[in-house]
């Protein structure tokens, strides 16, 4: 699994594994809070964060969609958006400024660090991370790039760009938060592979502080704690200057709360969340928990929440896990944590509207549905990932079929017909769906999977279905050419020369 190239969907597919384990009935689940929750104290306005991430998104939006989605966060009373500049801020700036000023919405610029400070500076591709043979998993810095903390010149780089980044904002920018991306192409260098992946990330946060506070001392920083860098590092004084810390929950289970230890199907994904030697506990629920209590006790008052795993990317088929996110939001407020911020976007909202209304709310209304009771005690680890499983007994037939055909995609592979169907559906209904993440992940995981071949491609649908990430070919397309159109004229393509393999 961390060879980048089976990561063709989100890393969350991670989570599942092929065989069915029985898990608890749905009246535990309930016994560990996942019940209905009415209590008002647990409602979203009661955190300092109520927020929204779109992630590498924003470029799939229309104008009008990003609009929409902007001004629907003032109906939930949500206050916070992450924007990342790495992946359409330039192109929607103005909007976004606008509307999140109309709005009421505090603006968080995300900047993937290796990504964008290194593109700033001479780089060398010796400073990115590498394999056990030396060479660099990146060719040119891009979303997934991490760095070498072995080499110095790559830290001193690094702080370079940093400096020429942050000189670059625009002074409506108060709040920077740095990332890295959600890979595990870590480095394994001779000088590397034995320090854990926290330890060879503590460098770079100090380099960022220092740029920050060279270039402009006014900012308010942030970074996050992610994927295999959830322990506290040797030295954490660097993260003391931060202003806030990101607690990303990247391979959780979202059918059971933060703390289960009743997601014993996810337990084979502690690989990848936390670094070899380091996991203290049996699933990433539970160990999340233990993590989150040591950094909140460490610098109490900055941790807020990004929960990671709303599954929307790529089908918009819906998940029913509102008694599980209401009992974290109850778990959260009372670490006294700074709030909470979701991974949501417009293409493909429509499926997740009434999570939302809910989680602002802080309760449930009406009756629970027949999904969220079976789910938790099904052995499934996202129930659209197994063929077997009745959609058409708990889901309408329009997301019924969506799920079918991921399904499909992830058991066995869609062929060239069913490719074709399926993109033709994205795109016949893309007010409620995302039609450019699906065929995109569809076209280039037939072709890694083996199933499909296209013959022939233009050298922009080669370079496209290429790409470890669609973000990064979107954002090189050039201003004055509409991103959206282009990879669908470029997916269509896929569509007339896909072929059986």
């Amino acid at each position: 699994m961390k060879n980048i190239e089976m990561h063709f969907f989100y890393p969350y597919c991670l989570f599942f594994t092929l065989g069915k384990i029985k898990i608890m009935w749905y009246n535990l689940c309930r016994n560990e809070n996942c019940g209905i929750i009415t209590d008002k104290r647990t409602a979203m306005n009661s955190f300092q964060v109520r927020g929204f991430n779109p992630c590498e998104s924003l470029l799939r939006h229309t104008p009008e969609q990003l609009t929409a989605f902007i001004r629907r966060m003032k109906e939930l009373d949500f206050n916070s958006i992450i924007i990342h500049s790495d992946y359409g801020w330039m192109r929607y700036r103005e909007l976004i400024e606008r509307e999140c000023r109309n709005a009421g919405v505090e603006i968080t610029l995300m900047v993937f660090g290796p990504r964008t400070f290194f593109s700033l500076t001479d780089w060398q591709s010796r400073w990115f991370a590498k394999d056990e043979n030396g060479k660099p998993f990146s060719a040119v810095p891009e979303c997934e790039t991490h760095p070498c903390a072995a080499e110095p010149e790559a830290i001193e780089a690094f702080q370079e760009g940093a400096e020429k980044y942050i000189a670059s904002l625009p002074c409506s920018i108060k709040r920077l938060h740095m990332r890295a991306g959600d890979g595990l192409m870590f480095c394994r260098c001779e000088k590397c592979r034995n320090i854990p992946e926290h330890e060879q990330y503590q460098p770079f946060v100090a380099a960022f502080v220092r740029a920050a506070k060279k270039v402009r001392p006014d900012l308010k920083l942030e970074t996050d704690l992610y994927i295999k860098r959830y322990a506290v590092p040797r030295d954490p004084e660097p993260y003391r200057e931060l202003d806030r810390l990101m607690f990303d929950t990247f391979y959780r289970h979202p059918f059971f709360p933060i703390g289960s230890k009743n997601d014993q199907c996810n337990r084979f994904v502690m690989q990848y969340a936390a670094p070899e030697g380091w996991a203290d506990a049996d699933t990433p629920n539970e160990f999340y928990l233990k993590r989150l209590n040591e950094w909140n006790d460490l610098f109490p008052g900055k941790l807020y929440i990004h929960e990671n795993v709303m599954c929307q990317g790529y089908w918009g088929v819906p998940q029913y896990n509102t008694g599980v996110y209401l009992a974290d939001l109850d778990l959260y407020r009372k670490l006294r944590l700074a709030g909470v911020c979701y991974e949501a976007y417009e293409p493909g909202y429509p499926a997740f509207e009434k999570i939302f209304t809910q989680l602002a709310q802080g309760k449930r209304s009406g009756a629970v549905p027949e999904l969220e009771k079976i789910l938790p005690q099904s052995g499934l680890k996202v129930f659209c990932h197994d063929a077997s499983f009745p959609f058409e007994k708990y889901l309408d037939p329009f997301y019924a079929k969506l799920a079918r055909w991921f399904a499909k995609m992830l058991e066995t592979g869609l062929n060239a017909a069913e490719f074709r169907e399926l993109v033709t559906f994205e795109w016949d209904n893309e007010l409620l769906l995302d039609p450019v993440l699906v065929g995109y992940a569809a076209a280039r995981g037939g072709m890694l999977k083996g199933n499909l071949r296209f013959d022939d491609l233009s050298g922009a649908a080669q370079d496209l279905i290429s790409r470890r990430k669609l973000w990064d070919f979107m954002e090189d397309i050039p201003p004055d050419q509409d991103p959206r159109q282009v990879c669908k004229d470029l997916i269509f393509e896929f569509v007339q020369k896909v072929r059986d393999n």
